[in-house]
């Protein structure tokens, strides 16, 4: 075992920590970033979501036309084993289909409005593929990559080998188990463990949370902007974890994460959230 801010890692898994600082001296390493960033990344959760079709190119395309830190979205898989970008399990919300992405083949979700549910300017947005997505932001931003289903981990780190895209791409779930899977197939990425409301029901179960997060591997955490606190920034912090927020969509709550020391904010109004920053560009905080 080895301890790292207190924490007592097992040794088999220190090497996935270690890959996403290059190799440095971990301590240092998070110094340096903690020092260089004058203010946290602002992520454009599910590209512009706010005012444009949740994960959809549009969205995405809107999002790059910002001074955004980065893009997050969320890949399945479809029946017949396509990577898709796609929040929920199903088609129903998104779009006027039904059924389960895992059992929809991809010539029949790209037959699938995702647009138009958000209003009819928007009819004839389409499903993405994975493929298509980083074709768009080709190393533009930082791409944040939620990992929804566990066992496409492998598929997808060979994705980002065949466009190169390994350096400007995180990886993030809210099972431990992907994360750790992730590192294993594409070590040049980062690992991003994602924790839900429960994890801020008391303390003790978000240093469980955060403890889990280091024997898998990961580089930071992502929680509700409810969850987090100035102690526990300072807790994570210790433990050379950066912490990112979610969803946050008002300005003066960015302003008061600002203050806590939050690492990254993600929003589906960037552009909103952007007047409420500090001036000047986010330090990527898991840089390579």
């Amino acid at each position: 075992m080895l301890v790292i801010g207190g924490e007592a890692i097992d040794c088999r898994l220190v090497p996935l920590l270690l890959d996403a600082f290059a190799g440095v001296n971990i301590e240092r390493r998070f110094k340096e970033v903690i020092k260089m960033r004058t203010r946290p990344m602002l992520i454009a959760h599910r590209g512009c979501s706010g005012r444009y079709p949740e994960n959809t190119l549009r969205a995405f395309r809107e999002a790059l036309k910002l001074p955004v830190d980065g893009i997050e979205l969320d890949v399945r898989r479809t029946r017949d084993g396509v990577l898709v970008v796609i929040h929920d399990e199903t088609v129903d919300r998104t779009t006027f289909g039904s059924g389960r992405v895992s059992e929809l083949t991809w010539d029949e979700l790209r037959q699938l409005d995702a647009g138009a549910w958000k209003g009819d300017e928007f009819a004839g947005e389409c499903i993405p593929r994975f493929e298509e997505v980083l074709e768009l932001v080709k190393g533009q931003t930082v791409l944040h990559v939620e990992i929804k289903e566990v066992g496409t981990e492998t598929q997808i780190a060979e994705t980002l080998r065949h466009y190169d895209a390994e350096r400007w791409v995180k990886l993030a779930s809210f099972h431990p188990e992907a994360v750790a899977s992730a590192r294993r197939a594409a070590p040049e990425t980062a690992g991003v463990l994602i924790g839900g409301l429960r994890v801020g029901n008391d303390d003790a179960t978000f240093q469980r949370f955060v403890h889990t997060a280091l024997q898998h591997g990961a580089s930071a955490v992502s929680v509700h902007y409810s969850v987090a606190t100035p102690q526990r920034v300072r807790y994570c912090h210790q433990r050379y974890l950066f912490v990112g927020v979610w969803t946050v969509n008002d300005a003066d709550l960015a302003r008061q994460l600002v203050a806590m020391g939050v690492d990254a904010i993600a929003s589906d109004y960037p552009e909103r959230i952007l007047a409420a920053l500090p001036d000047g560009a986010g330090q990527d905080i898991l840089q390579q």
